[in-house]
Order: structure tokens, then C-alpha cells, then sequence
């Protein structure tokens, strides 16, 4: 029965976009991704992975998207473990990366725009439902324009 509280943060303006998202321990990376991406305003049709390193791809542990993990063996991996982000629980990677309060992880999506983003885990809350879906539970800046208006000479 563990909760998790992220503040995830843009790592181009961390003051101004930041959203705090509770998750339970037994839902997956797959699910907090979906919502962080909502949250922010990105959509889900990019190639994306949580890492353990703040120069993202330098990251020795990747948990990838399914769609990447589907399509080709290894992925754009540069050494380390790679795992299925939606085969992998919150709880699992809290423990394989041994996480604790005021630890951080990355959040890289779209590999040609690199829309980059960390997650502070701000508190582990064991006394509520570990099956708890990802949620926003604070919030301040406006999201992301994923993409831009075209140039006038279009």
C-alpha cells in the first residue's frame, strides 16, 4: 500500500511548468506517462523513456514505451538495462533504482525534439491504496504547444 508524488518539472523552465502527480505503487510507468503527457500538454505519438540520468541518454537504466520495445530489440540503447514501461510498476522501479524522497528521475519524449522533463519524488505516502491511477494533484504554468504555428512563408 504505497503511494508516489512526483513533481515533475520542465527541465527548459522548472519554475514557471511544474505538475505534481500522485500514483499508486502497483500502477505502471506505461499509465503515469499517459497523464504526465496529458498534463503537460504533449499527445502520444512520439517514442519516449524514463531514465536514471540527468543527460537523459546517458541513462544506465531506460524504461521504455511498449511501441519501442515492440519494434526493435535494444531500442536506441547505448549500453545498460532497458525495461517495458508498461510491463513495469512504480513500485518496481522505486525499488530497482532505490529511490527515496527528494530522488530524481528524466522523462525524454519525442527523440528529434527532445521535450525533456525530471521528476523529484516529493513523498512516499504508505498508508493509501497502492492501486491508485495517476493523477494530477497540483499544478502551475500553462502546458506546452507540442507544435508550433507554422512560419508566415508557409
Amino acid at each position: 500500500m504505497t503511494i508516489y508524488r512526483f513533481r515533475v518539472k520542465s527541465e527548459y523552465d522548472p519554475t514557471s511548468l511544474w505538475r505534481d502527480i500522485a500514483v499508486g505503487g502497483d500502477r505502471t510507468l506505461d499509465e503515469l506517462q499517459t497523464v504526465l503527457n496529458h498534463a503537460v500538454g504533449l499527445n502520444q505519438d512520439h517514442l519516449w523513456f524514463f531514465g536514471t540520468d540527468q543527460d537523459y541518454w546517458d541513462s544506465d537504466v531506460q524504461y521504455k514505451g511498449p511501441e519501442e520495445i515492440e519494434q526493435s530489440a535494444g531500442g536506441l540503447m547505448r549500453g545498460g538495462e532497458e525495461y517495458n514501461a508498461s510491463e513495469t510498476t512504480i513500485g518496481q522501479m522505486a525499488r530497482q533504482l532505490d529511490l527515496d524522497e527528494c530522488d530524481r528521475i528524466c522523462y525524454l519524449f519525442d527523440y528529434g525534439d527532445e521535450w525533456r522533463f525530471y521528476a523529484i519524488l516529493k513523498e512516499i505516502d504508505e498508508t493509501e491504496s497502492s492501486d491508485k491511477a495517476p493523477e494530477v494533484v497540483n499544478e502551475n504554468g500553462d502546458p506546452v504547444e507540442q507544435y508550433g504555428l507554422p512560419d508566415e512563408g508557409w
